[in-house]
């Protein structure tokens, strides 16, 4: 599996994002073109500096500050000539800002008046982050982060002075998977650089890795600690640690179990269950739930809330071996109908299936057995788009 990490060990920002992709995945050609297809009134110099002994990429932006309403921001991202996937990435990542912004100061984000959000700078650092990652995506890497040092102190912004990391950023930080670090001087996690980190990142990697290349890209501040952000590309074999949780019940009606494992199900990797015999040779059942290492107290206290149970086994396993996978969602069409399916893809073994509740519900709308739609589903015509 390719993995890229930003290791933002000290805080990071848009402009210092673009400048971890740059000879990367950008090019100052790339950065230019954005600059022309939207218009934006700023300049930009790319330098090599030195930060604390660190060689790094600069960007330096100097712009004429325009304010702009999160509609304003979509319609430049209609108008403008870039590729369609960045385009969307891009209206993801201002709706998260906007979003933001608006609970944080209790406004419609969709017809609010925004400053930083909609000036010309954080356009620049939108759209051009997401064209670099958008292609380390389309080149078969998985994006993680480590976690985020956020700074301290007070932030001055056209809103007023702020504490750091300031309430719009926690604000992204509550619905993302990022983790952070309360620690350092200054700002040095910004609102851009949150919301597209967490529009992007699956959480921390955890798993080994084999590095083959680090890129450094460099902020504005003068610190004890390097004010850079890494990005570091490598292969990692997928695997990671989980534990097996056992529990046996026998005071459990059949309704009450299967509601216990419904909900378990929808918070673990998997739950299984075994009929047995228990105590006194009564009919009883072992549960058996899977989930990752780290959430194996917490998960064991839900299996006891759910099931009743007065004891919960935890099993340490060493090492899990997991295909490389992904979900993707495609267009079919059966019976002169257009559906979305979405497949589960296996990279190391090469294998698709549709998933089971899309199967379903074709199924009914077709009236159809359910075997029949997976047959359907595996020919190569039914994914051919029609007009």
């Amino acid at each position: 599996m390719k993995v890229a990490i930003f290791d933002a060990f000290n805080g990071a920002s848009g402009d210092m994002i673009i400048a971890s992709l740059l000879g990367v995945t950008l090019k100052e050609q790339d950065l230019m073109k954005v600059v022309q297809s939207f218009s934006l009134e700023l300049s930009f110099e790319i330098r090599e500096v030195r930060k604390r002994g660190v060689v790094a990429t600069r960007i330096e932006i100097e712009e004429k500050r325009k304010e702009r309403k999160f509609v304003e921001v979509l319609e430049l991202l209609e108008r403008a000539d870039i590729d369609a996937k960045v385009r969307e990435d891009a209206k993801s990542i201002f709706e998260i800002l906007a979003k933001a912004e608006g609970a944080v100061h209790g406004r419609d984000y969709r017809s609010a008046m925004f400053h930083e959000v909609g000036s010309d700078d954080a356009i620049f650092d939108v759209v051009c982050s997401a064209i670099g990652i958008r292609r380390l995506l389309d080149d078969g890497y998985r994006i993680f982060a480590n976690p985020i040092r956020l700074g301290s102190g007070f932030v001055t912004t056209s809103h007023g002075t702020f504490p750091v990391p300031t309430p719009a950023v926690l604000e992204i930080l509550k619905n993302s998977r990022l983790k952070v670090l309360f620690d350092g001087k200054g700002e040095l996690l910004t609102p851009t650089a949150t919301a597209i980190l967490s529009y992007y990142c699956e959480g921390v990697f955890r798993y080994p890795l084999e590095v083959e290349r680090i890129s450094y890209g460099a902020g504005g501040y003068e610190t004890e600690v390097p004010n850079v952000l890494r990005l570091i590309l490598g292969f990692s074999e997928l695997s990671d640690s989980v534990a097996v949780l056992e529990t046996v019940v026998d005071d459990l009606s059949a309704e009450e179990l299967g509601f216990a494992l419904e909900k378990l199900r929808e918070i673990s990797l998997d739950v299984i269950a075994v009929p047995v015999v228990g105590k006194k040779s009564r009919s009883a059942t072992l549960i058996k739930l899977i989930t990752r290492l780290e959430n194996a107290e917490e998960m064991a206290l839900k299996l006891m809330k759910e099931t009743g149970s007065l004891g919960v086994r935890i099993i340490p396993v060493y090492h899990r071996m997991i295909a490389d996978r992904e979900i993707k969602e495609k267009e079919v069409f059966l019976e002169d109908r257009r559906f979305k399916v979405r497949f589960k893809i296996s990279k190391t073994l090469g294998t698709v299936k549709p998933e089971f509740e899309d199967v379903v519900k074709i199924a009914k709308e077709l009236d159809m057995p359910i075997f029949k739609i997976y047959r359907l589903l595996r020919c190569e015509d039914v994914h051919t788009k029609r007009e």
